[in-house]
């Protein structure tokens, strides 16, 4: 009777922290200095998001592709 309901729960719940973290790497973006951002495994990006990030020339490595195990987005350099 609620299975629908529930499934959509939780898709949204998904989808609403998927945006925060988003959200909260371009906050990151915004003020960093250093060029590299790292971000644990946990957190998740949507492939449109991380699309975007790299046809702005954000170097993007997902943790399976890290020894850290951790994301990094390497910026372009500051003009």
């Amino acid at each position: 009777m609620y299975e629908e309901d529930i499934e959509h729960a939780l898709r949204a719940r998904k989808y609403n922290a998927i945006r925060a973290d988003e959200r909260e790497l371009i906050n990151a973006i915004t003020y960093d200095t250093d060029g590299i951002i790292k971000r644990r495994p946990c957190f998740g990006y949507s492939e449109e998001f991380i699309c975007e990030l790299q046809e702005h020339d954000i170097s993007v490595c997902n943790p399976d592709g890290n020894s850290d195990e951790n994301w990094t987005f390497t910026l372009p350099p500051m003009y």
